[in-house]
């Protein structure tokens, strides 16, 4: 367990239900009892709760899942238009509806193939960052951790990228 944790709220199973300790008093109960060094516990909205190891094995399935079919997309550079949805603009907005009829739908094509078109003109540092904070779903802070930029240039990064973008969609 990582010190991320280390003011964290911890939930342990007991007979009846779930028991609230601190982070401290878990690494304390783990070194004086050996049973507890095989609890499986999950991160959930900044503190631990144990799970069944069968709980644990699905959590980090899907996770492998979820990072597997990221990179997937990401080598083939699959896109979706929701994950373009920031406070300024609304992927959704452009998506097609049941009710559309040929020549939306034509439209909505032609509009999705020059989305393909712009992203290709970033460069290629514009379409990495595109690509974490949208495709990867990761937030501009784990960007920022990962690659050592200040969170606050990535978003200016993005914020100037996304109106580079609207300029090409509509010119």
């Amino acid at each position: 367990m990582a010190k991320d944790f280390a003011k964290s709220k911890c939930f342990i199973k007991t007979d009846n239900g779930y028991e609230e300790i601190t982070y401290e008093e878990l690494l304390r109960r783990e070194e004086a009892d050996p049973s507890y060094k095989g609890r499986r516990f999950l991160p959930l909205h900044g503190m631990l709760m144990e799970v069944t190891p069968e709980q644990y094995r699905d959590f980090y399935k899907a996770r492998r899942r979820q990072k597997y079919l990221y990179e997937r997309s990401r080598e083939n550079r699959d896109i979706s238009i929701d994950m373009l949805t920031t406070e300024q603009f609304n992927g959704a907005d452009i998506l097609v509806s049941d009710g559309m009829d040929i020549e939306e739908q034509v439209a909505y094509k032609l509009l999705l193939d020059k989305l393909h078109s712009c992203l290709a003109l970033l460069t290629e540092e514009e379409q990495e960052l595109i690509y974490a904070l949208f495709f990867g779903e990761k937030t501009e802070r784990e960007w920022s951790a990962e690659t050592g930029i200040p969170q606050k240039t990535i978003n200016d990064r993005k914020r100037r990228i996304l109106s580079k973008l609207k300029k090409l969609l509509e010119t």
